[in-house]
């Protein structure tokens, strides 16, 4: 994974660490198991995750996610962040606004603000500077009026940041500075009287300012305005035709709305300078006091902010379907412990959503428990394919991931006990059919699998061992299986090979096992072998529903029956 400074650096406001010892802590944590994540984020669709919950900034999604924090002090730090804005949601609207507000503003406006050359670039500076105070004004009052409700460590973080904004002199001046500029621009001048000089040609060879006033010229009248408004009087400062544009345009684009000012309108603030000089100087000042803030300190906070929003996002979008997403509750992790309820695949359930806007029937998303412990912490899951075998490996790993990033979880209930690592193995439909080479690779991918395990890692295996014969793909798994065991770790193999499942079980005979292990299936309508997504436990059934399959994709077995006696005569 490439690196990010920006993701390093510590900010003044950090939602995701404690403290800045935690923040280095897991970021070498994160550097020790980089080199184990690559399968991870393809086999869980971290990348799909990460773009669900924020597209703009899914790569550092995806880092928090690969992170596997193990520190309970930071899971909880960030779940009660997340409390928070559920249970204040005009917080959420609230701090989604004014800190994007607040950034746009600073890259696109102050950022860029320097000595200013004329009218149009002092106007925007000043109203870059408002609308800043504006934002700091707002969470002050929204500090004064609700801040008293926040009870996560975070949340009141970034509140007191922005009342100590408030109270600092640096603000202070910055107000006074920016109203003082505000009311001078109110009062400048709207007109210059210019003498121009002209040589015998006509041709202009030097001009100057004559004459100063803060009310414009008016165009002057014509004959025709002197008889209509007969007896009235015109101003005395009029202009034989009509004010030259203020503004030229990039690229003679008249409908872009980027306008830069008039080379003639920088000349004349040039000119003006000894008016100007005031307004410059204020500017300066507001600068230095804006920079005394510190508020480029909060550009670190953007992608945080980004995280918590797209995770309240997806709960709130769950819940509008009735799913329910929940905060977990963290358990030792040398219980080796997870007990999960209601436990369904946050990325199937965005596929199914998207699936149901455009599609008469429904896509359903169904949800199961699962329990991993002493007696049972190793799973041999069988059943039909097209079960949903699959996605309910994906939405265990998914669970624990996001358990240790210190999100909801997809389930109603859930206490689980952090792991060391997820380790997948989900070998791509390309990779799978009887090969030599392939099997190696396997058994040497288990092989490197089975040096760095521990029994507080999680192992999630999706059709793994088929690259040989079937009696010695079960033969294999089955050992697989018991070596794991032996070691402690949890985790839950999904396979068509149903052998495994009975000889699985005869494990549990064995003294040295410190993981027990567990047939479970998906269940099936034995009428109609239509799929149930439900999980239970039990040995798998004798029936492979091949018709059900020939009926998915359209083969009707009667049909080419008929049809093979017709062409057989």
């Amino acid at each position: 994974m490439r690196p990010d400074t920006d993701f390093e650096k510590a900010p003044v406001i950090d939602l995701l660490y404690p403290s800045p010892e935690k923040r280095e802590e897991l970021r070498k944590r994160r550097g020790k198991i980089s080199g184990q994540t690559d399968l991870l984020i393809s086999d869980m669709m971290l990348d799909t995750l990460s773009k669900l919950i924020c597209n703009a900034n899914a790569y550092k999604m995806q880092q928090i996610l690969c992170e596997l924090c193990d520190d309970e002090e930071t899971i909880n730090y960030r779940l009660d962040v997340i409390d928070d804005l559920l249970s204040m949601p005009e917080l959420a609207d609230t701090l989604k606004k004014i800190v994007h507000i607040m950034i746009d503003n600073d890259k696109g406006s102050i950022y860029n603000i320097s000595t200013p050359d004329s009218f149009t670039t002092l106007d925007a500076a000043v109203t870059a500077f408002e609308a800043y105070i504006k934002c700091i004004d707002f969470m002050h009052e929204f500090t004064q009026r609700r801040g008293a409700d926040a009870k996560s460590q975070g949340i009141r973080k970034m509140l007191d940041f922005f009342e100590r904004c408030y109270s600092d002199k640096h603000y202070k001046a910055l107000c006074g500075d920016i109203s003082e500029l505000r009311e001078k621009i109110k009062g400048r001048i709207k007109s210059v009287v210019v003498a121009i000089n002209l040589d015998d040609e006509l041709v202009p060879v030097s001009a100057g300012l004559i004459e100063l006033s803060d009310k414009e010229y008016t165009k002057k009248p014509t004959v025709l305005d002197h008889i209509i408004y007969h007896g009235a009087k015109f101003g005395d400062k009029n202009v034989m035709g009509a004010l030259r544009q203020r503004y030229e345009y990039e690229g003679n684009d008249k409908s872009s709305k980027d306008r830069i000012a008039a080379p003639h309108e920088k000349a004349l603030f040039e000119e003006l300078d000894f008016i100007t000089k005031k307004y410059i100087e204020l500017v300066d000042d507001a600068l230095d006091e804006y920079r005394a803030i510190g508020f480029k300190d909060v550009y670190s906070i953007e992608y945080q902010l980004d995280f918590y929003m797209g995770v309240v996002a997806l709960i709130k979008s769950a819940r509008s379907k009735g799913l329910e997403m929940c905060r977990p509750r963290l358990l030792p992790a040398d219980k080796r412990r997870a007990v999960i309820k209601g436990l369904f695949d946050p990325i199937y359930f965005s596929e199914a959503s998207i699936y149901n806007l455009s599609h008469k029937d429904k896509r359903q998303v169904i949800t199961n428990d699962i329990a991993f412990d002493e007696k049972a912490g190793f799973y041999i899951l069988t059943g039909a394919n097209n079960g949903g075998k699959t996605t309910f490996v994906r939405a265990i790993g998914l669970c624990q991931i996001m358990a240790q990033a210190g999100l909801y979880v997809p389930a109603s209930e859930c206490e689980i006990s952090p792991v060391d690592m997820v380790y997948t193995h989900f070998p791509k439909e390309e990779q799978k059919g009887i090969d030599s080479s392939r099997f190696t690779s396997e058994i040497k991918q288990f092989k490197e699998i089975s040096d760095v395990i521990t029994n507080r890692s999680l192992l999630l295996m999706n059709e793994s061992i088929q690259s040989t014969t079937p009696k010695e793909c079960v033969d294999i798994a089955v050992s697989l299986v018991h070596i794991f065991c032996i070691l402690g770790v949890r985790g839950i193999f999904a396979t068509h090979l149903v052998d495994i499942a009975p000889r699985a079980l005869e494990l549990n005979n064995d003294n040295e096992m410190n993981t027990g292990v567990e047939s479970i299936t998906v269940s099936v309508d034995e009428s109609t072998g239509e799929r149930l997504y439900k999980i239970k436990k039990g040995l798998p059934g004798d029936s492979s529903y091949a018709d059900t399959i020939f009926e998915k994709f359209g083969l009707d077995l009667q049909a080419l029956k008929k049809r093979a006696k017709q062409m057989n005569g």
